[in-house]
């Protein structure tokens, strides 16, 4: 079962957040106090781990005492289910569906409706029907929340953590410690009162329990998780709590607290994810508020390639106002969170957002780019820097011959792929800029198009951008193409004896021999591996611009890399006409 959408009504500074689609990995941007948070620990209390109901005297949003309602409904959230869903509701109800889309809220009363009735075309007895709605209840995802501050730093005084949990005062590091000690098969309890007696059996005795309770921890986490690996170590003294860990980046056991702030999120994260899942780290849906606070940019860019493997088995949606936290290759899941005078609500359109939220976005393209942009209200986006130099290059050495150079109004951006390419787009359309984009004729290129063509320039309905591969414009049907290969072979091929010339010799290589019909820099990367070299293209591309700079007419180029770049600069001043 898989969260497809939700909407937060009627929650502190949000008075309707508007529908929310959700990806698997989906990021909220905003500035702080947006309402990044509230929107998170709205949609948390619709199914968490532990109850945790709406509480109107503290939740209702402030001003509008007089339309308080019981029945108001907090969250409302859509999951589609899954086949095996289906076929078990199918069984139970006695009758197929026809719908896999389920409608479950929660109100400030705490009940909590699951809409069964939208799913059968007839009415289900009393009995089937209570059947049906216990099976999906049972089966929804839980929803974990965890922001940077449940955070437990190794040491605690056990006493003092089972004085607070006594009173109901626990801190986020308490209830860390106390899951940390379920996982390992301790409690709390005994182990205030063994750290009392004075009895030297009884402390030899905890030391046994304490290392097998961290044998027991580090086996756990071995056989449930795989994206990192911990060993744990236990330690006493009377009241006095420690833990050691060590994982396979430092091999040596290190005091939790004199680890960095990072490692620390990182380990209690972990553990508490295997918790709150059962150990089964599936059917989750993963709400993280502002992670990787932390952590120096480069962590942060690890942390996101976690948060890919944690969402391949949950749904994850994180809030953030760090740019290094926002992942341009999963554009479809960004999403913005802006205030209004009506309050806080999420959208997918930049041109609702606020400046702040902008900013951020555009702190995160320019941080990724090669290059920075939005100078212009003409820009053209191609998929890497190597595309920037041969069309700078080229359109320089046309001007130069008095031919059709590009027009002096466009701006040329480079990204970082052809993902990266489509939500620089997506960027400009929403500033009400006009993108021309050129991607290459390969299942990247193609992919990142008709995203932008279906999701963006259909939802913007822009007529005045639009996208293009390089076979398009050139008219090439049979093969791959990217703007290396309107250089012939024998030219680029010489570029790259140039660059490669020591490496070369050491093989004594005299001919390189290309095989297959896809791109050039593919067919070259292939010749140069076999012979034990890495390629870099951009090497080459250095080489190609210099050449090209350095040519006083384009009647110097061949005739077919004339008559290509001809076109291509002819087909980017009419598209961006």
């Amino acid at each position: 079962m898989r969260l497809i959408k939700f909407k937060i009504d009627k929650y502190k500074c949000i008075d309707d957040s508007k529908w929310i689609e959700v990806s698997e990995l989906t990021v909220i941007v905003g500035k702080n106090e947006a309402g990044k948070t509230t929107l998170l620990k709205g949609l948390h209390k619709l199914n968490p781990f532990n109850k945790e109901p709406y509480k109107m005297d503290r939740e209702w949003p402030r001003s509008k005492r007089n339309e308080r309602d019981v029945k108001q409904i907090v969250c409302t959230a859509v999951f589609e289910l899954s086949d095996t869903d289906i076929n078990e509701i199918t069984t139970i109800a006695g009758q197929s569906i026809f719908s896999k889309l389920i409608e479950v809220t929660r109100n400030y009363a705490d009940e909590f409706v699951i809409g069964t009735k939208d799913i059968f075309k007839d009415e289900l007895a009393p009995e089937l029907s209570k059947s049906v709605t216990d099976f999906i209840k049972m089966n929804l995802p839980t929803f974990i929340y965890m922001s940077d501050y449940k955070i437990f730093n190794g040491a605690a005084l056990l006493d003092q953590v089972w004085h607070r949990k006594q009173s109901n005062q626990q801190t986020e590091e308490d209830k860390t410690l106390l899951t940390i000690l379920d996982l390992s098969g301790l409690t709390i309890q005994d182990e205030v009162t063994k750290g009392n007696s004075p009895d030297t059996s009884v402390r030899e005795q905890r030391q046994y329990d304490l290392d097998d309770a961290s044998a027991t921890l580090t086996r756990t986490i071995s056989e449930r998780w795989n994206q990192k690996k911990y060993e744990v170590k236990f330690s006493a003294d009377g009241q006095h709590f420690f833990t050691f860990v060590k994982d396979e980046k430092d091999p040596a056991l290190i005091r939790l607290e004199e680890r960095s702030k990072g490692f620390q999120w990182f380990f209690s994260f972990d553990l508490m994810f295997m918790y709150e899942s059962k150990g089964s780290f599936k059917n989750c849906v993963i709400l993280l508020d502002e992670p990787g606070l932390h952590l120096h940019p480069d962590g942060q860019r690890d942390l996101l390639k976690r948060l890919e493997n944690y969402s391949k088995d949950n749904t994850l949606i994180y809030s953030t106002h760090l740019p290094f936290m926002i992942d341009l290759q999963n554009p479809e899941g960004i999403r913005v969170i802006t205030e209004s005078s009506a309050g806080s609500f999420v959208t997918e359109e930049l041109t609702n957002s606020q400046p702040e939220s902008k900013f951020v976005l555009q702190a995160a393209l320019g941080m990724s780019g090669a290059s920075s942009y939005l100078l212009s209200y003409k820009n053209l986006v191609v998929e890497g820097v190597d595309d920037f130099w041969f069309i700078t290059a080229l359109s320089n050495l046309f001007e130069r011959s008095n031919e059709e150079s590009l027009n002096d109004e466009i701006f040329i951006t480079s990204a970082g792929g052809a993902s990266e390419a489509v939500y620089i787009s997506t960027f400009m359309i929403g500033q009400k800029l006009q993108a021309y984009t050129l991607l290459d004729g390969d299942s990247a290129g193609n992919e990142a198009k008709e995203k932008l063509l279906k999701k963006w320039l259909t939802k913007y309905n822009d007529t005045k951008s639009s996208v293009d591969t390089l076979n398009e414009v050139l008219e090439v049907k049979e093969n791959d193409f990217a703007i290396e290969d309107i250089f012939t072979e024998d030219y680029y091929l010489s570029k790259v004896k140039q660059a490669y010339k020591s490496q070369l010799l050491a093989t004594d290589t005299k001919t390189i021999k290309l095989k297959g019909s896809d791109l050039l820099v593919n067919k070259v990367e292939r010749a140069l591996k076999d012979l034990g070299i890495s390629f870099n293209k951009g090497s080459v591309a250095k080489l190609i611009r210099k050449d090209i700079n350095q040519m006083k007419a384009s009647v110097e180029l061949a005739d077919t890399t004339r008559k290509a770049a001809q076109k291509i600069i002819s087909h980017i001043n009419k598209k961006l006409s």
